[in-house]
């Protein structure tokens, strides 16, 4: 699987009109987005001790841990009054306009990659494949998280 460059993704989606621009950062959104991002990951996480690992399911593991990255990722992007039209095009924006975040843009690619193989191909994902990006993924969540947080706090 190929991944195409940050900068050439990044262009390609200011080329192609993808980020739209919002005319105020929503408080109440961003809010929304965190909490429900978080309460999905209590869900899950508390679900994953009764799933075997030879089990398929943690296809569904991983897919609800990517919804919540890509949920926290759409509400940080709200800070800067901006919407992407798809998930690319939100984590290139991301990685371009915020790489004190040190979120790796090979990362995300890679994990949307296999979102979209799920969602599309019907791959499932074994243990040993979650176990893979489990901790850089999990990482990812509270680093967005905590960002998230200051910056709400900064707004009140």
């Amino acid at each position: 699987m190929k991944i195409d460059g940050l900068k050439d993704v990044y262009n390609k989606c200011i080329a192609g009109g993808r980020f739209f621009e919002k005319n105020a950062v929503d408080d109440e959104l961003i809010r929304s987005l965190k909490d429900i991002a978080d309460k999905g990951l209590d869900f899950t996480r508390r679900k994953m001790k009764d799933i075997p690992q030879d089990s398929p399911d943690w296809t569904f593991v991983f897919r609800d841990h990517y919804e919540a990255l890509r949920s926290l990722i759409e509400a940080f992007l709200l800070f800067d009054r901006i919407e992407a039209e798809n998930h690319q095009c939100m984590n290139a924006y991301l990685c371009h306009k915020h790489p004190g975040l040190d979120l790796d843009w090979e990362f995300l690619e890679t994990i949307r990659l296999k979102r979209n193989a799920i969602n599309y191909r019907g791959h499932l994902m074994q243990h040993d494949d979650w176990k893979r990006i489990r901790l850089q993924l999990e990482l990812y969540i509270t680093t967005l998280m905590k960002e998230i947080e200051v910056r709400l706090a900064r707004h009140e």
